[in-house]
């Protein structure tokens, strides 16, 4: 709150100073987006629009570190800067941001908004800055929004990645149709498809991948519930199933290819990075997971996709691809997590949008995916 109030105290020399930056062309945009791979992914949108209108201006991205690897493979962004570990705790973290920005920025638009974002680029004397607002859990950083140049409030019943685009006006660009029609994107690496195609050779098409686990573990679903969506998958369809997920998961996935039968499934938790994984995914015919990073990467490979999403808010982001199927909880205490208040505890202490999860209904999805004949 100290660095609220002496920027309010300020706020006049730092205007005035503001105020007197050159109003020249836009030609160094810095993005905040520091939230993690599912939202990242989302939101590439705004890196392809500022390619197309701004071809000439340097497009740096200020990132969490986990998505460095997704970035790094998107031709629409120049340069990478990642949080430090201590991210921007105390006034160590202020001054580094400060730092950055002191690279000189024509305009700062913040994805991530914090009482840090809002604040920074007005001390940095930045001539355009720009943020997404949130529309719950505003606390002190609504404070802040006077010092912005533009605010796009986040709009209940509308997709994140929609705001994050719209917000590219306080910028002078012109939003319209096109702009918020372009798709998410993950690059893949060339030299993961031929692993790719090696791991699955010999193996029965369909290809159906099963995301095992989430970054935000309250959305994942429980061992039971996972054999019981693969044996489902098994008996129901001729596909073999791809188990997919990180280190942390491959206690769950042993468990299933112990208990499914053998040459039915391929257990690759742990062992694709997250640079290599879209390689993965793009060689699948289904991918079934929770409201995930994986989910959003194969959703934006075009990989028809099937979202269980447990406590997420649809309305605030979901797949967009023309074959994904949404399922939503249809527990009272759901959605509880929501673009801008996502909690990794359930509220309630019962996770029952999990507990409860229509496994039946997600296996029908993937039965119904994979019999839709290809447009």
């Amino acid at each position: 709150m100290i660095y609220l109030l002496l920027t309010w105290l300020a706020a006049p020399w730092l205007w005035w100073r503001a105020s007197r930056r050159s109003k020249n062309e836009i030609r160094r945009v810095l993005v905040i987006q520091t939230a993690k791979i599912g939202d990242f992914v989302a939101t590439t949108p705004v890196f392809s629009a500022l390619r197309s209108r701004l071809p000439q201006a340097e497009i740096v991205a200020l990132l969490h570190p986990v998505n460095l690897p997704l970035a790094e493979g998107l031709d629409s962004i120049d340069r990478i800067v990642t949080l430090p570990p201590g991210g921007y705790k105390g006034w160590a973290g202020k001054r580094w941001l400060l730092g950055v920005l002191g690279e000189g920025y024509d305009a700062v638009l913040v994805l991530s908004p914090n009482l840090t974002n809002l604040l920074v680029p007005f001390w940095a004397g930045v001539l355009h800055r720009v943020a997404v607002l949130a529309d719950r859990r505003q606390g002190s950083a609504r404070l802040a929004w006077p010092f912005l140049t533009h605010g796009e409030t986040h709009r209940p019943g509308s997709l994140f990645r929609e705001t994050a685009v719209r917000a590219l006006s306080g910028v002078g660009l012109g939003v319209d149709a096109p702009l918020l029609a372009l798709p998410n994107r993950v690059a893949v690496p060339a030299n993961g498809e031929l692993r790719r195609q090696a791991l699955f050779s010999g193996f029965q098409p369909p290809l159906v991948g099963l995301g095992l686990g989430a970054g935000n573990r309250m959305k994942a679903l429980e061992a039971a519930q996972l054999l019981e969506l693969a044996r489902g998958i098994v008996e129901q369809t001729s596909a073999s199933l791809i188990l997919i997920g990180t280190a942390v998961d491959q206690p769950i996935a042993a468990e299933l290819t112990a208990a499914l039968p053998a040459g039915r499934i391929i257990d690759t938790t742990g062992q694709w990075s997250l640079a290599e994984l879209p390689a993965l995914l793009a060689g699948l015919d289904c991918f079934v997971g929770v409201d995930s990073g994986a989910t959003y990467m194969a959703d934006a490979l075009g990989v028809p996709v099937i979202d269980f999403m447990g406590p997420a808010d649809a309305d605030d982001q979901r797949p967009i691809g023309a074959r994904a199927i949404v399922i939503s909880s249809k527990e009272a205490c759901a959605p509880c997590s929501h673009a801008f208040d996502a909690p990794y505890r359930c509220r309630l202490g019962s996770r029952a949008c999990i507990v409860n999860a229509p496994l039946a209904a997600i296996i029908a999805a993937v039965v119904k995916t994979l019999r839709r004949p290809v447009s």
